[in-house]
């Protein structure tokens, strides 16, 4: 295991209440749920959860190959992210984050996240998030207009969030909170959002000196309600032009106001930039628990990393990891099916995996680093072509930094180390 990186962990609690309409990711609304089978779904998910932990910490401990891949020892980040993990009763997250601290060498001082939706929160989940010593908290607030919301299909409404942001900062100190912008409009449901929509959220950033804001674009995934409305010329889309003009907008009150971008998406006051989510675009092993979670991690063979993915499928994974199995052989999920590899890197599409995330960061891969994950290998050497090619195109400056053009370009850029 490289020790430049300690490697983050993320759990997965895919469920929800309802399914988003623009969501993709592996989650279930609760008309979803078809293994109840007249039992607690969410206790039986939970204790899969702590089950999977203690497996691995086995596999760590003697050092066995899950998918090819060697299990971490030490985190120093958790996520504890979904769906909706607040959904989860308050002691099943403060028995998970005992496990894994008594399973796994997590430092006192670790970053521990766990994403929220307003919707589900309270007091006492929040007080009890505290108990379990989480010291993050990211809170899905997507839209303050609430026919967006409803055409979103968020279950809360504005106030909704603005309370739960204001009862999370009695606990927390570090704080993030999810908009999207660019929201197009549904006839005869909601209208297209406007520049003061986006004013809005950067005012309701600053106002309550949240320390961190992550800002996405609005995509249309194939498989959502959202691409349905979208094939269906049901949707009154925000024009690029005007997409630019709120991106740069936001871009320009927060950064007037002390916060850095430090990721195309991504704000933070100084100190408050996420550990975790910086892992993945800094080349850095992972493990991910629960269904659907994904890992990466190093491979026995020198300078290989294994890419895998536990089935995003809800009985399965509680069919395996339920008490009773896990007396089984260590072997059991790969036996049983429950994990899939997804790719294996060597260190040439390593190095350009690392490139390719690392211009997602404003200041762009770090040079040093690079030679430090990739024995002593210079990037100005491996990929001098590329990197003179996007100087010229005006996409980055000759620090690797993004330029303007360059925020707006990512996707030629990404394309370069493909």
């Amino acid at each position: 295991m490289n020790n430049i990186q300690k490697p983050g962990l993320y759990i997965h609690i895919p469920f929800c209440v309802k399914k988003c309409n623009y969501c993709d990711f592996f989650s279930l609304g609760a008309n979803d749920l078809s293994c109840r089978s007249g039992s607690d779904i969410y206790s039986s998910y939970a204790s899969a959860l702590l089950n999977e932990a203690k497996y691995l910490a086995e596999c760590a401990m003697r050092r066995i190959l899950r998918c090819g891949a060697l299990t971490p020892e030490a985190y120093d980040t958790v996520y504890i992210g979904g769906g909706t993990p607040s959904l989860l009763p308050p002691e099943n997250i403060i028995e998970l984050v005992h496990i894994l601290r008594t399973s796994f060498d997590i430092p006192y001082d670790a970053e521990i996240t766990i994403e929220a939706n307003p919707g589900t929160l309270t007091d006492a989940k929040l007080k009890a998030y505290r108990e379990a010593v989480i010291n993050r908290i990211s809170i899905g607030v997507q839209s303050l207009d609430d026919a967006q919301l409803g055409f979103l299909g968020r279950i809360h409404n504005s106030k909704e969030a603005e309370e739960a942001v204001t009862l999370a900062k009695r606990y927390f100190e570090n704080i993030n909170v999810d908009f999207i912008f660019g929201i197009p409009g549904l006839s005869g449901i909601s209208t297209s959002e406007t520049l003061k929509n986006v004013r809005d959220k950067a005012s309701f950033v600053i106002d309550r000196e949240l320390p961190h804001v992550s800002f996405y674009s609005l995509i249309t995934e194939p498989g959502t309600p959202l691409y349905s409305w979208d094939r269906a010329g049901r949707l009154d889309r925000v024009e690029d032009e005007l997409e630019r003009e709120m991106y740069y907008d936001f871009c320009n009150i927060l950064q007037s106001h002390g916060y850095g971008q430090y990721e195309i998406s991504n704000f933070a006051l100084p100190g408050f930039e996420s550990r975790h989510n910086l892992k993945y675009w800094s080349g850095a092993a992972y493990t991910g628990i629960g269904a659907g979670a994904v890992s990466f991690l190093p491979a026995p063979e020198d300078g290989q990393f294994v890419r895998f993915r536990n089935v995003p499928d809800i009985g399965t994974y509680i069919n395996t990891y339920a008490l009773s199995s896990c007396k089984d052989s260590c072997r059991l999920p790969e036996t049983r099916g429950v994990s899939e590899i997804q790719e294996v890197l060597d260190v040439d599409a390593r190095k350009k995996e690392y490139m390719m995330l690392g211009f997602r960061k404003t200041k762009g891969p770090d040079p040093e680093l690079y030679s430090q994950l990739f024995g002593g290998a210079l990037l100005s050497e491996d990929f001098c072509q590329e990197i003179d090619e996007l100087i010229k195109s005006g996409y980055v400056r000759n620090d690797l930094s993004l330029t303007r053009k360059g925020l707006d370009m990512g996707n030629e850029i990404f394309m370069k180390f493909v």
